[in-house]
């Protein structure tokens, strides 16, 4: 996918964040110096009113205090000139107007382009969810409404008492996705990427995890469908975006979805396009969208073992030799660990979910031998590759766009923590806040949750799988 960089500009702000404001008077007086204060400090350093070293995504004094950071995000260092055009209205400076039916609201587009959509992208230079969008503004108003949806959640943190603008907006974007959808023979690339973005802001603007999007997903699931039965995609790059990115949030729904909306085990139009894809970057799954695809087929099968449903050996085979023999695409170094850690998610999934022990081209092998319990524990290959997990994990800088999808293996691989890891279950937490620093998602803050409850479970002697854990508190949480 070409890079999408338009010339640099200088920022122009029609709308000060309410975060951002300060209400300090200006010390008009020149004999005495003045103290000011920071607007991109974070909010933490910003309640105290103490100075913020500013360090993205996590500050010097929030790290100290072990208190989660939340920093304002840093503009985009390429920006459009659009947004510092002297004119009242910049919205009449775009090449192709933005739709005429829709309602905009330029400060939240702003926030968008500027600052949300540098968490959809593994590239910053390579993001097709940032300017490069603005081309399709014309065509959808549904997708003008959720782009100010999510950013006016994503501003005030996804906090619930701040959520009536969003849901204001959401409740526009539904509207207008319907009114634009009856007037379509099929489903376009376009309108499966809206219903996308509604399905997978979801779980970020309810309270509580339960809600994961699941009408969003099933239609999904039918839009891809259909668009690749389509001889010749509309718009080839945009029909990558939008499957990559179901690829990625059907991977990360797969152990919420119940059994009765699973998809068909078998989708060759899928497979075969994922196959194809592998050596096509793609602004979410990288060039591991094949492997994206594997693990939404073995979570979901996870989920049904865990349901009680029979276990099938000769599936569970095949995904244990498929994940072993998987090879990295990746040049990136932080995107090869990251892909090596999601092939590890997969595995572990299946020996801990499923409870399969065969342990294929594993380099600890189990000892036949009667141990101590204790011992055994600390031989056993799954604990093993939970800890080679996160060291892959742990050595990516918190500032690199890879750590945003860290919540999942860290997740799977810190769930094999026992009471003796005490300093790395802290480094498993701080690292999960600081995904949360990075992207403001709160089902990262619920894993923390999740994963803090299961080590006390662990710890007091009951034994339960994460995914038992989640279901039995009933929550649907769509990681990552």
């Amino acid at each position: 996918m070409a890079s999408f960089r338009v010339r640099f500009a200088p920022q122009r702000t029609y709308h000060l964040d309410q975060t951002e404001k300060t209400t300090a008077a200006p010390d008009k007086s020149q004999s005495k110096p003045t103290h000011s204060r920071t607007r991109s400090g974070c909010r933490g350093c910003r309640q105290r009113r103490v100075k913020c070293d500013e360090t993205f995504p996590v500050c010097l004094r929030c790290r100290r205090r072990g208190s989660i950071c939340q920093p304002v995000l840093p503009v985009s260092q390429w920006q459009p000139e659009v947004w510092c055009l002297a004119t009242a209205n910049p919205c009449t400076q775009l090449s192709q107007p933005i739709n005429a039916n829709a309602d905009v609201n330029m400060r939240l587009l702003q926030y968008w382009f500027e600052r949300m959509c540098q968490i959809m992208s593994l590239d910053p230079d390579r993001n097709p969810m940032s300017f490069h969008l603005l081309k399709y503004l014309s065509a959808s108003s549904s997708l003008v409404y959720v782009i100010q949806c999510v950013s006016a959640a994503h501003e005030q943190y996804f906090q619930p008492s701040q959520m009536a603008l969003c849901l204001e907006e959401r409740s526009k974007a539904l509207r207008d996705l319907r009114q634009e959808l009856q007037s379509q023979s099929s489903g376009s690339p376009l309108s499966s990427l809206i219903v996308l973005m509604l399905g997978m802001s979801s779980s970020w603007i309810t309270p509580r995890p339960t809600d994961y999007g699941r009408e969003h997903l099933v239609a999904a699931q039918a839009f891809v469908d259909m668009a690749l039965e389509q001889p010749v995609p509309v718009d080839d790059d945009l029909m990558h975006l939008t499957l990559g990115f179901y690829v990625y949030w059907d991977m990360a729904c797969s152990f919420c979805l119940d059994l009765a909306h699973h998809p068909p085990v078998s989708r060759p139009r899928l497979a075969a396009y994922v196959t194809a894809a592998r050596s096509r970057f793609h602004t979410i799954t990288s060039h591991s969208i094949d492997l994206y695809y594997l693990l939404g087929q073995i979570g979901r099968y996870c989920r049904t073992v865990t349901e009680g449903l029979p276990r099938d050996f000769v599936r569970e085979t095949t995904f244990e030799a498929d994940l072993n023999s998987y090879s990295s695409a990746e040049e990136d170094p932080y995107a090869n660990l990251l892909t090596e850690a999601f092939r590890n998610h997969g595995l572990l999934m299946l020996y801990r979910l499923c409870g399969r022990t065969v342990y294929m081209a594993l380099e600890v092998e189990p000892d036949g031998e009667e141990e101590e319990e204790e011992d055994t524990n600390e031989k056993s290959p799954v604990r093993a590759l939970a800890l080679r997990t996160l060291e892959m994990l742990l050595v990516t800088p918190i500032s690199s766009p890879h750590v945003n999808l860290h919540t999942i293996p860290l997740l799977t691989a810190g769930a094999e923590l026992t009471s003796k890891d005490t300093e790395l279950r802290e480094r498993v937490i701080e690292q999960l806040q600081a995904v949360y620093s990075t992207n403001r998602i709160p089902p990262t803050l619920w894993v923390i949750e999740l994963l803090q409850e299961l080590w006390q479970l662990r710890d007091s002697g009951v034994e339960m799988t994460w995914l038992q854990l989640m279901l039995a508190k009933e929550w649907r949480l769509r990681i990552g």
